[in-house]
């Protein structure tokens, strides 16, 4: 039986599936640039693979590094064997490595891998980018079925990536332009964590917009179907009923310690707010980078790592430095946040390192974990508490203590080797030796091959992008072996590209396409709009 995308070659190779009268727009050459991308950094991908150390590793005589004790332990050795952590302890008490790749360690440090507990991904490179940052875990705060797709081939080895942990489309009253599921009734909200624990999703979210019976209804099913309430405090909810009636399990952004729409900080008790309770709070001050004017985004963009980022994203990100500063955006760093923070900081709450990067203005994946942490620590946090915040606590959070987040005996072998220590300074983080995911170590120089191959997809100009019969049939093949592997792209990319086609004559192979998005988007999994249609 052919699979769609096998169709949808046959038909590109139809007399009227040739290019009609149109010619290519730059938006066209860049929606289809994009996919062709998407392509090539799946092939670095796979080719890091090919490079990655797996099976029986040493790494002897390390600097073992503790987030609970906030230290690091000397003189270790950790013995990795295929996916999990089998020995920890002195080295000289180190059983017999015969057979193993040994990691001399001395002068390293070891840590856990680190954890990003509020992502949006997009695109494959925002996988590289973060396992070159040493981040081996992320927890997706939007999904949609190709995600859920995209994780089964992380979970069989078919996509080397951070393992990923993936809430259910957010859950609002309100539309966000194809990013949510929108319910006006109990019995909406009912039906809509139904639908989503029947899909897969790891946890419900909910936004902004949800009045408290919905509210209510959302958490009752959540608690029912076994799944963790998160996401931001919705308007005119209070932090105590959010936390011990509604029984969210993180609190993102600070919503309701600071009011959204009028940056008035809470006079709630937040001490009482949060006494008794399993919560934890991912303030994500990295998610303010783009609200950033004057010198900052200029500087911004001229830091090393923005040659990851796609050539049309920085053009339209330079654009963006001439727009004024948002008062807003001002006032939620200067005042805001930092009234909140002093009210916060006593409490000693649960704190997780996340970032909100979606590829919005001025971000870059991976770097922007490293960035959180610093910024972590200038808002107050002691050291130790944000170390803990992207190790331990995130795996606390996900109730997976027993799996990752620290270096012990029979977690999984998600780890990085650091030239100094981070429990000393946080910017360790970015002298990378090399990240253990999942039992396969990726040594500084495969990662730097990996990285420099990405500098150069994401030089590519949209313009020199050739958009002709042969690129359109070689693309809808690479597709369909990406598909054979269960590797999805992101559909909201993938639509815009299908409406290329159809403007350029190719109708049948963008209605394959279009079928080829839709295919996750099934029963339980498919999300429906306020207008009735497919997100």
């Amino acid at each position: 039986m052919k699979s769609i995308i096998a169709i949808t070659l046959a038909a590109a190779l139809l007399p009227n599936a040739a290019l009609g009268d149109a010619r290519p727009t730059l938006d066209d050459r860049a929606n289809l640039h994009w996919v062709h991308q998407e392509v090539e950094i799946a092939g670095a991908l796979d080719a890091l693979v090919r490079r990655a150390i797996s099976g029986f590793i040493v790494f002897r005589d390390i600097s073992r590094v503790d987030p609970q004790s906030g230290s690091t332990i000397p003189d270790q050795t950790v013995v990795v064997r295929d996916d999990k952590i089998a020995w920890v302890g002195d080295a000289a008490a180190a059983p017999d490595i015969t057979g193993a790749t040994v990691i001399d360690g001395r002068g390293l440090y070891l840590s856990p891998g680190l954890t990003d507990m509020h992502v949006h991904t997009s695109s494959l490179s925002e996988q590289l980018l973060r396992l070159a940052m040493g981040n081996t875990s992320v927890r997706d705060m939007d999904g949609f079925p190709w995600m859920l797709e995209t994780r089964r081939a992380i979970a069989s080895g078919q996509l080397l990536a951070p393992t990923e942990y993936i809430a259910g489309t957010i859950i609002t009253s309100y539309p966000l332009g194809g990013y949510s599921v929108v319910v006006h009734t109990t019995d909406d909200a009912r039906t809509q964590v139904r639908n989503q624990a029947a899909c897969g999703y790891d946890f419900i979210k909910v936004h902004n917009i949800l009045k408290l019976p919905l509210f209510d209804a959302v958490a009752d099913e959540a608690k029912r179907a076994g799944l963790d309430l998160v996401g931001h405090i919705p308007h005119d909810i209070t932090i105590d009923h959010a936390v011990h009636s509604g029984g969210m399990r993180t609190l993102e952004h600070l919503k309701g310690f600071v009011s959204d729409r009028t940056l008035i900080v809470s006079d709630e008790d937040y001490a009482a707010a949060l006494a008794g309770a399993q919560v934890w709070l991912t303030p994500t001050f990295y998610a303010a980078t783009g609200a950033h004017r004057g010198d900052h985004p200029q500087q911004t963009l001229a830091l090393p790592e923005m040659q990851y980022v796609p050539l049309r994203n920085r053009q339209r990100w330079a654009a963006e430095t001439k727009f004024p500063q948002s008062s807003k955006g001002q006032a939620l760093l200067d005042t805001a946040l930092p009234l909140a923070m002093a009210r916060l900081l006593p409490l000693h709450p649960h704190w997780l390192a996340g970032t909100d990067a979606a590829q919005y203005s001025f971000q870059v994946a991976g770097f922007a974990l490293l960035d959180e942490l610093v910024e972590m620590e200038q808002f107050g946090i002691p050291l130790p508490e944000v170390l803990r915040a992207a190790t331990s606590e995130p795996a606390a959070a996900l109730h997976r203590s027993d799996e990752f987040g620290s270096i012990a005996t029979g977690m999984r072998a998600d780890l990085v080797v650091l030239g100094s220590d981070p429990t000393k300074d946080l910017h360790a983080y970015r002298d990378n030796r090399g990240t253990v995911v999942r039992g396969m170590y990726l040594d500084q120089a495969a990662l730097a091959s990996a990285l420099a191959r990405l500098a150069a997809i994401e030089a590519e100009p949209d313009t020199d992008y050739r958009l002709d019969r042969r690129t359109v049939v070689a693309l809808l093949q690479d597709l369909e072996k990406l598909a054979a592997r269960h590797i999805a792209l992101d559909a909201m990319h993938l639509t815009p590209a299908a409406a290329s086609l159809v403007r350029l004559g190719y109708a049948k192979p963008a209605a394959e396409m279009e079928a080829a998005i839709a295919r996750y988007r099934t029963g339980p999994c498919a999300e429906v709009t306020p207008e009735g249609g497919d997100d």
